[in-house]
């Protein structure tokens, strides 16, 4: 921040203070306490707080006036989100690595090949669909703020570590990139996700590899209908970082136009019917985050529409793309009924997040052994 801006900060601080302070006293002016409240107990005191607190409006109004004041002069929210041009936002997770940790990244690709190791074990295939950050495929709306090296980095990493590996995962950026030139937000300008229409041309490139890399599947045999409603608001949730509403809602961005799509299976009701009794037919499942979780986006919907085949949908929000692996890996539905491929939708910026989870941190621990086993037991047998 120059001297300059500075000035201008401390300025608008000390007339906020003010502004403030006289509006801290307007709600004393003409209170009357109940009758019968006792100040010896609390009571009186108690009703004079409660007042206080209905009518005073300063603490969501300096929130709000705060965030407005930075938003408008020196384009920044709170901690979490980076403003770009025309008003589109970023998460700072695609920005800057959540850890100065050099290894994170490294072990990370480690805990994705020893999942696609695991399943393999099992006799299930993998396959990793590598989501390209917002802030790569629309850089051109950053601005002049730009991802540190190891972010820049990640992509590609992942993409060359999974193909050394042998792990199918198709390249779909380009798809993304193209579109984006052409003039369509494949991304959401408020939001951290994709739009209805970048999942969806994700979901068809994604259905086209998988189709032709597994082709002794049973694609194609269902057909399903998307419908397109009217175009609604959506406040995305980058906004949050830019708390203006309700005082100053027109001094933040503007929220996105959202096209909300629906794809269901022409024969809807026999497909409830399937997944409700565990139909054999239903052989794919799809493990990932918000970015397939979130109906808004319409992901799993595009995703059966283009394969021509029902999936389980057991994406989880609001933990990245390990711990709802692991989930899935530890449930009885992983055992009982063993799929015939597992698709993980998986954003590149999670693998510079260092992963928390106790119990997927035990998980990758066993399997570790239960891997090792197997390795020198094969070693045993074929000396």
């Amino acid at each position: 921040m120059t001297k300059a801006s500075a000035r201008i900060t401390a300025f608008l601080f000390i007339a906020l203070v003010l502004v403030l302070g006289v509006l801290s006293l307007r709600p004393l002016l003409g209170y009357q306490a109940e009758t019968g409240l006792s100040p010896v107990n609390g009571e009186l005191a108690r009703n004079l707080e409660s007042h206080y607190d209905d009518q005073f409006p300063a603490k969501d109004l300096g929130t709000n006036l705060w965030a407005a004041i930075n938003y408008t002069l020196f384009d920044e929210g709170r901690k979490g989100v980076v403003v770009g041009q025309d008003e589109w936002l970023f998460t700072d997770e695609e920005i800057y690595p959540a850890s100065r940790d050099g290894e994170v990244v490294d072990r990370n690709l480690g805990r994705v090949h020893r999942v696609a190791d695991y399943l393999l074990a099992e006799g299930v295939p993998l396959v990793v669909l590598v989501v390209p950050a917002k802030a790569r495929i629309h850089s051109d709306k950053l601005g002049s703020t730009q991802p540190e090296p190891v972010m820049m980095s990640l992509y590609n990493r992942f993409q060359q570590s999974l193909a050394t590996a042998g792990i199918p995962a198709p390249e779909l950026k380009p798809l993304l990139e193209q579109a984006q030139h052409h003039g369509e937000s494949v991304f959401l300008r408020t939001d951290t996700h994709w739009s209805p229409t970048g999942a969806n041309l994700y979901a068809k490139g994604a259905a086209e590899f998988i189709r032709d890399r597994f082709n002794g599947l049973s694609w194609g045999e269902q057909n399903f209908v998307t419908s397109i409603a009217q175009p609604v608001q959506h406040r995305g949730d980058l906004l949050n970082y830019i708390p203006v509403e309700p005082a100053f809602t027109g001094f933040g961005p503007a929220p996105d136009q959202l096209e909300p799509r629906t794809t269901r299976a022409q024969n809807d009701g026999q497909a409830n019917a399937s997944a409700l009794f565990g139909d054999d037919a239903t052989n794919t499942v799809l493990v990932g985050t918000s970015y397939s979780a979130n109906e808004q986006w319409d992901f799993p919907g595009a995703l059966r529409k283009h394969l021509g085949q029902d999936l389980i949908n057991v994406a989880e929000e609001g933990d990245g793309p390990i711990v709802p692996m692991i989930d899935y890996l530890n449930s009885s539905d992983f055992r009982d009924q063993p799929p015939q491929l597992v698709i993980w939708e998986f954003p590149e910026r999670y693998l510079a997040q260092p992963l928390e989870s106790e119990q997927a941190q035990a998980w990758f621990r066993r399997a570790d052994k239960t891997l090792t086993a197997q390795a020198d037991s094969r070693s045993e047998t074929n000396p």
